[in-house]
């Protein structure tokens, strides 16, 4: 079975869209990899920039969702916590 994951960013950076093209090109098929939307479009180029860079595709539109209730997942990962004082 494969395991469903996501990745969440709470200061909606692209880490988590990062994080998931990586883990999907790395693992295919071992992993449902997800991620939480960005509002940062300058960052946002930049990982795409970097991601083709290393001839790796960013994270399908339809795998890139902000999580709900009734939602579920093997497990979740949260790459920055929002606070910028750490």
């Amino acid at each position: 079975m494969v395991a469903r994951l996501h990745f969440l960013c709470a200061s909606s950076s692209p880490r988590a869209l990062l994080a998931a093209s990586i883990l999907n090109a790395q693992a295919p098929g071992h992993w449902d990899a997800w991620s939480s939307p960005t509002q940062d479009q300058q960052g946002l180029a930049l990982a795409e920039q970097v991601l083709q860079e290393h001839a790796i595709p960013l994270i399908s539109p339809d795998r890139i969702i902000q999580p709900t209730f009734g939602m579920r997942w093997n497990e979740g990962i949260i790459l920055c916590s929002g606070n910028t004082t750490t």
